[in-house]
């Protein structure tokens, strides 16, 4: 069973377009903040605290990701959540149909397994973090390519919807390496390319999936001006989908590489980093909380993926 590190900011609201922190300002972050851990051999244990710039557009590719832009480091080191999130060496599960959503998604195939309850821990700290009634908007970045950042964000999603009553809606802003629609066996287009380039009606494209409660809108087909039409147009999607979900979660792919989409971090409640745990160390994981701080947004906390 993995160990779920929560690293919570404590704050209520967000400081809406401070500066970066840095020196004692960021020390003093990192220490106010709660742990969690489950799963270990006292069962669970709580400790509260005491209290991540514009620049040219990219034009989007089928290819691996491009370069990621160096972070701001930043002093102090952060804490994070941790989920295991495709081990099923059990060998007692029956494969799920080839033609169906990814086998990833273990929430969905396998809701007893103790991955699935790792996810709804998860989704539980979440919760807990953002506690008014509201709707939610959330973004999930990655610090670099291949961290889980789909998996976790579905699995997730999988794990609200199946309360019953949250209406959940997730977003694929991974313009370059779309992967939602995929992993649900949905039709990649039209999505969000679409409608941010006003050629679809937003309700013509989306589409629901098989987990009742649980809709998607898909990457779409991105042109050389989805970048920009992002940056000028996701914070304005974003207030009009808390009309119609209670749970709005956005892939938004590696962080740096396109800037326009990092910059309309504000619109969301809470960003989330998620990072393969070998991956800790590297510079970007250290100081996206400064880049996204600079930007304006609120880093809620660092999810790290485990197998």
């Amino acid at each position: 069973m993995s160990r779920i590190y929560t690293a919570l900011s404590g704050t209520a609201g967000r400081d809406e377009g401070g500066p970066a922190l840095a020196g004692d300002a960021a020390e003093e972050w990192s220490a106010n903040v709660p742990f969690v851990e489950v799963g270990g051999p006292t069962g669970t244990i709580f400790s509260p605290g005491p209290e991540a710039a514009a620049a040219p557009a990219v034009e989007p590719a089928a290819n691996p990701e491009p370069a990621v832009r160096p972070f701001p480091r930043l002093a102090g080191t952060p804490a994070y959540l941790s989920v295991r999130f495709h081990d099923l060496s059990d060998g007692h599960r029956p494969p799920p149909p080839a033609d169906g959503p990814d086998p990833e998604l273990i929430v969905l195939h396998y809701p007893d397994h103790p991955i699935s309850g790792e996810y709804r821990t998860l989704r539980d700290e979440i919760r807990t973090q953002l506690p008014e009634p509201s709707p939610k908007v959330l973004v999930f970045t990655a610090a670099a390519p291949e961290a889980g950042t789909s998996t976790v964000l579905l699995n997730l999603a999988v794990a609200l919807a199946n309360e019953g009553g949250p209406r959940v809606l997730v977003v694929d802003a991974h313009v370059n390496r779309p992967a939602v629609a995929r992993k649900l066996a949905l039709k990649p287009a039209p999505g969000l390319a679409e409608v941010l380039a006003l050629q679809v009606p937003l309700a013509w494209a989306v589409q629901s999936s098989v987990v009742p409660n649980l809709q998607v809108l898909a990457a779409g087909v991105p042109t050389a001006e989805t970048p920009r039409l992002l940056g000028e147009d996701l914070v304005k999607l974003a207030g009009q989908l808390r009309q119609w979900y209670d749970w709005v979660l956005v892939d938004a792919g590696v962080w740096g590489t396109v800037p326009d989409r990092d910059a309309a971090c504000p619109a969301a409640d809470a960003v989330y980093l998620v990072s393969r745990e070998q991956d800790v160390d590297r510079t970007e994981f250290a100081g996206l909380r400064g880049w996204v701080k600079e930007l304006g947004g609120l880093l809620r906390g660092y999810i790290t993926t485990r197998v």
